[in-house]
């Protein structure tokens, strides 16, 4: 049997203590604590019979505790005892009770009186819990069988006479409960003399206690014939039989088929979106990139330099946000994999303080990497999704803090079999949550509260990844927060030691100190005033004999007029695109020429799209001018070598 379990609520622990003494057997659970609100936690939170509650309490006192677990429906059925030293006048007692007490124990409590009431009072709670429970099996199986979209009937086995129907016969052959009892079941039947229903009355093959299921057609409503199933059970000399409307089943597969035929429809139309919102943002995006790159190029002094760079690192942030939103889709649907690599912690999170740094510097804020002299050297982890992870709390927390600091610590807390045990935690000293407030943070597109996303902005995408992230490295991220008082979200990973040190990143070189590629001509298809200048820019600087044309249409006409050593076309692009441009190009004009696609999207079906249309390899929006450098050597050469 379950043991019973008993709360103990005194406001001074010496009394818990005695309590538990007298109280110590082994059929019993006892919970104590000396805090009213803890105590409503623990009734709330588990199953608690018999209460054995202090009077006189600071803060909320034994009464106002009672009314509170009476006013409950969840609590109402607790069983409460006063142990007060106070008073045991007759008006003190009748206002207990009315508070929903049943009994007094008086101090100084005296062990046999004490546990011969609590004797009863378990035995008590245990026969009201089992007529309880009893009760409430005999509602649900009520409710389970009045609300039963299958017809439930009780029949005498050897007449086949209905005893009791339910109404859903109403629904499915449009005969009334009434109307049926005392007819027999076998009148319904379109066929009762050679029915399966009939063989089972005639052979009581239901004697054995097994469950017999047969199928049979009624009479439907109009008189139209319905196929149901039949489950026949034999108990207390009744037969109980479920009747299934086989038909209904098959209409409920066709739903499903259709109701993954538009889940399926849904999923195409997210995926169209996220691709053209791709498209959108990544193309103005790449001229934010470019333009930077263009200035970046040009004589500056250090404030500009430092302008520059902030504006690159702004333009990466927006593309992470992008990149978030495009990574939740690939999570979701399980095309999404942590590839560990060896990583150096202390570089990447300096790479995180120093990118983050002119933000806290804007609001004044002391921006803090904090880390354990223990830590190993390298370890194997995805040091690109823990970067991403890192920068979005330390992003959070900056966005949140009007006055302190900001820490990002990175702690060994144990040497595991499996490697390093090692705690990554972002606190801050911002506006905090509540507890309500923090049910919403990681839910996907959402944010603690309207208030907090109309004050701050932000798309709430930041923590979704982040905890999808954490999830898929076997971790869970957790946060502890209070309203004004700052917040803390942290995770720990197990992380293995790298066999070899991380690679060292080399600096990129600036396009205008790339190699040149002298004599060589290039066709150039872009619609986008602002990417064509940056193409032009680039392949001039690079000394390629450069054409800019507008869509694929103009391409086409260009490569009728003469032959170039390379092609470079936009995926999107009005009245032509570059996939119907480079498809025309290798089919109709036979042109061998080496055709670079430039795409703002990142889905692998465009890039599958763009090999199958002719073109040689391609490359997505925004680049750095030193990977478009690369991609038009290799092609180059391998025409050269052709």
């Amino acid at each position: 049997m379950e043991n019973t379990k008993i709360l103990l609520l005194d406001d001074r622990e010496e009394n818990l203590i005695s309590l538990k003494a007298i109280l110590s057997r082994d059929d019993i659970e006892i919970y104590s604590t000396t805090s009213a609100n803890e105590a409503l936690r623990i009734v709330w939170e588990n199953e608690i019979a018999v209460a054995l509650v202090d009077v006189q309490m600071p803060g909320m006192d034994g009464f106002e505790f009672a009314e509170t677990l009476l006013s409950n429906p969840k609590t109402k059925e607790i069983l409460i005892v006063f142990v007060t030293a106070i008073s045991k006048e007759t008006t003190y007692a009748v206002r207990g009770l009315k508070t929903g007490a049943i009994d007094y124990l008086y101090k100084p409590l005296d062990p046999y009186i004490t546990n011969a009431k609590v004797d009863s009072l378990i035995r008590l709670a245990r026969s009201q819990k089992e007529i309880r429970d009893k009760n409430k099996l005999l509602e649900n199986y009520a409710t389970i069988i009045l609300n039963s979209p299958d017809i439930i009937a009780t029949v005498e086995p050897e007449t086949g006479n209905i005893i009791s129907v339910n109404p859903s016969v109403e629904k499915i052959l449009g005969a009334t409960p009434n109307h049926l009892v005392g007819t027999t079941i076998l009148d319904l039947l379109v066929d009762p003399v050679n029915s399966s229903l009939r063989e089972v009355l005639v052979k009581k093959s239901y004697i054995g206690g097994e469950t017999n299921v047969v199928e049979d057609r009624f009479f439907g409503r109009l008189r139209q014939p319905v196929w149901l199933e039949l489950r026949i059970m034999y108990k207390n000399r009744l037969l109980f039989v479920n009747l299934h409307d086989v038909e209904k089943r098959k209409a409920h597969e066709r739903a499903l088929i259709d109701a993954q035929s538009q889940a399926e429809k849904a999923r195409k139309v997210k995926e169209a979106f996220l691709a053209n919102m791709s498209h959108e943002i990544r193309t103005p995006l790449n001229g934010i990139i470019g333009l930077g790159n263009l200035l970046s190029a040009t004589q500056l002094d250090p404030s500009q330099r430092d302008l520059i760079d902030m504006l690159r690192q702004s333009s990466g942030s927006l593309l992470n946000i992008l990149n978030d939103i495009l990574d939740i889709s690939k999570i979701d649907e399980g095309k999404f994999s942590i590839i560990p690599t060896s990583t150096d912690l202390r570089v990447l999170g300096k790479g995180i303080i120093d990118l983050m740094r002119f933000k806290a510097d804007e609001k004044n804020l002391k921006l803090s990497l904090i880390k354990d002299d223990r830590l190993p050297e390298c370890v194997m982890v995805d040091g690109m999704r823990l970067n991403q992870i890192l920068l979005n709390l330390v992003g959070n927390a900056l966005k949140f803090t009007q006055t302190g600091h900001v820490n990002c610590k990175m702690e060994l807390v144990s040497e595991t079999q499996m490697g390093h045990k090692i705690k990554f935690s972002v606190e801050d000293t911002g506006i905090g949550m509540s507890d309500e407030h923090l049910a919403n943070i990681f839910s996907e597109y959402g944010q603690a509260s309207e208030n907090i996303s109309h004050q701050y902005g932000g798309t709430g995408l930041g923590l979704t990844i982040s905890q999808k992230l954490v999830r898929l490295m076997g971790s869970e991220l957790e946060v502890n927060s209070r309203s004004n008082e700052g917040s803390q979200f942290f995770f720990t990973l197990i992380l293995p030691d790298a066999n070899e040190k991380s690679i060292e990143i080399k600096p990129s070189i600036a396009f205008q100190d790339l190699p040149p590629f002298t004599g060589k001509t290039v066709l150039v298809a872009e619609d986008n005033p602002i990417n064509a200048l940056l193409l032009k820019k680039y392949l001039k600087t690079w000394l390629l004999d450069t054409t800019m044309v507008l869509n694929g249409k103009e391409a086409v006409d260009a490569l009728r007029e003469r032959i170039f050593d390379l092609i470079i076309l936009d995926t999107r692009m009005p009245e032509m695109d570059g996939f119907q441009a480079a498809s025309f190009a290798r089919n109709q004009l036979m042109v061998k020429t080496p055709i670079l696609s430039l795409s703002a999207t990142v889905l692998p079906e465009e890039v599958q799209q763009a090999l199958e249309s002719g073109m040689n390899d391609t490359l997505s929006k925004p680049f750095e001018p030193e990977k478009l450098h690369k991609k038009i050597a290799i092609l180059l050469k391998e025409d050269d070598q052709n």
